[in-house]
């Protein structure tokens, strides 16, 4: 909870100029508090547990970071955001992904979280490719590419996914583990080309 208090207080804090050094700080602080406590919460399990990749994302990820901060000119920011903003996004489709393949079978409410969480990702990661690609202003971008009748595929696209997602907890129900492992990691990566 103190996390995310901090995260929020970090938010708004790096709404003002005057502010946001003090904000991203904050949001640095429940970021490294929610690491902690995850590694904490790990190592008390009865499970066994590594932290090794968990330090070394934050290691890897402090690096890059602190790069970026002082490398990336102001003006640049808003590319910056848009870039690490899919990053994110391509995050949780690699989360999600990760769920699905744990050697325990998911419940039906999972599989709907892992579904959900592949398509938002996917959408969030190349939504945000793009939206970069705009601020930074690509030749590829300079000209729109419109699609015939957006509502109608839009509407065709997430029937599909929905569709793939129904699919996924028909098999999960109705077959063995063995069968639905590999048919739902078929639907899931459809799931995030159908978001792509």
């Amino acid at each position: 909870v103190v996390a995310a208090v901090l995260f929020i207080f970090g938010l708004k804090q790096m709404g003002h100029p005057r502010t946001a050094v003090r904000g991203n700080a904050l949001g640095a602080a429940g970021m490294l508090l929610a690491v902690a406590l995850a590694i904490v919460e790990a190592l008390l399990s009865p499970h066994s547990f590594n932290p090794t990749y968990i330090i070394a994302g934050v290691i890897v990820g402090g690096v890059v970071g602190g790069i970026l901060a002082v490398k990336v000119e102001m003006t640049a920011m808003p590319q910056l955001v848009g870039l690490l903003n899919g990053f994110g996004g391509l995050a949780s489709v690699f989360v999600a992904f990760a769920a699905l393949v744990d050697p325990e079978p998911l419940s039906i409410d999972a599989l709907v979280a892992t579904a959900a969480s592949g398509l938002i990702g996917a959408v969030t990661f190349w939504g945000s490719l793009v939206a970069c690609g705009k601020l930074q202003e690509l030749k590829a971008f300079k000209k729109p590419y419109p699609v015939p009748m957006p509502q109608l595929v839009n509407g065709a696209l997430a029937a599909v996914a929905l569709i793939l997602t129904l699919f996924m907890i028909v098999v999960a129900i109705n077959y063995s583990y063995d069968v639905s492992f590999v048919t739902n990691i078929v639907f899931y990566v459809l799931i995030c080309i159908v978001a792509s």
